[in-house]
């Protein structure tokens, strides 16, 4: 049985199944296998998410469903419960999580830099490339909007940061402990949804949060 993803960029498709999976393990959480995300373009609009959400019902093999999107300018607190809501009026014959990583998924790289700084990237394919400059660090707010240009900024001359190629990269670079101490609070609303998800297997309607 498997447990969907719905995501928008291209990066994070690769990129999420390696979060999924690391932090499964990481939390000891029994779960049904993720499967490698599908790309959901405008998945912040009602319509689209339900469109989206009733392709996934029609699975057989369906037994999770997690929403992980970037929220931009938008505010959390408010819109991960509407879209809740969105998939609790559907009444899914599984359970579903949504998470919002406010700003940008990227945001999750920040409180790592200095361990990540140095060390080479390893693209998809095995390709490799120059990574964050050595003896990057980085303070300040983690959910801004910009870290894309601003770990463009921290690569090799000539060097720009390309979520396609880059995304997975890092994400494998990532410390689970690092980014709990940080406290972004869209990793902990991660780590709560997959607990729920893991808890509600076979709960019919049980939506998070």
């Amino acid at each position: 049985m498997t447990a969907y993803v719905l995501v928008e960029g291209h990066g994070e498709r690769e990129a999420v199944v390696n979060l999924l999976s690391r932090l499964i393990l990481d939390l000891k959480l029994q779960m049904p296998h993720f499967s490698t995300p599908f790309r959901a373009t405008g998945i912040q609009h009602s319509e689209v998410l339900r469109r989206h959400a009733e392709a996934i019902r029609a699975r057989k093999d369906a037994e999770a469903l997690l929403v992980l999107r970037d929220d931009d300018d938008g505010c959390p607190s408010k819109d991960g419960p509407h879209d809740s809501d969105v998939l609790r009026k559907l009444a899914l014959p599984f359970p579903a999580a949504v998470v919002l990583a406010y700003r940008e998924y990227e945001s999750l790289f920040l409180p790592c830099i200095a361990q990540m700084a140095g060390k080479p990237f390893e693209a998809p394919g095995g390709l490799q490339r120059l990574g964050i400059r050595a003896g990057t660090t980085y303070e300040g707010n983690f959910e801004i909007r910009g870290v894309k240009e601003w770990l463009s900024k921290q690569m090799g001359p000539g060097k720009i940061y390309k979520p396609s190629v880059d995304q997975l990269a890092l994400t494998r670079l990532v410390s689970f402990s690092i980014v709990r101490d940080s406290g972004l609070a869209w990793f902990g609303t991660l780590e709560r949804a997959l607990a729920f998800l893991a808890k509600n297997v076979g709960v019919h309607g049980a939506v998070y949060p």
